[in-house]
């Protein structure tokens, strides 16, 4: 679980629930979550939050390869 902490920060079953309790918001276009959070990657990016920007890119990554629907 501390890898997932790592790449995440959190672990890869609070990602998926996070995902699947805005779900409902997302119905027609699950990729608009997924971007959203790789616009927070690039806020991060604008910070100098390099290591956050990581985690939320890995969490993006795992929601494609899950492909959330």
């Amino acid at each position: 679980m501390n890898t997932q902490k790592e790449m995440y920060g959190q672990t890869e079953k609070q990602v998926l629930a996070g995902w699947k309790q805005v779900r409902p918001f997302y119905r027609k276009n699950p990729e608009l979550y997924i971007a959203s959070i790789l616009s927070d990657a690039q806020l991060m990016i604008e910070s100098k939050e390099y290591e956050t920007a990581r985690q939320f890119i890995n969490k993006a990554k795992l929601l494609l390869f899950k492909r959330i629907k």
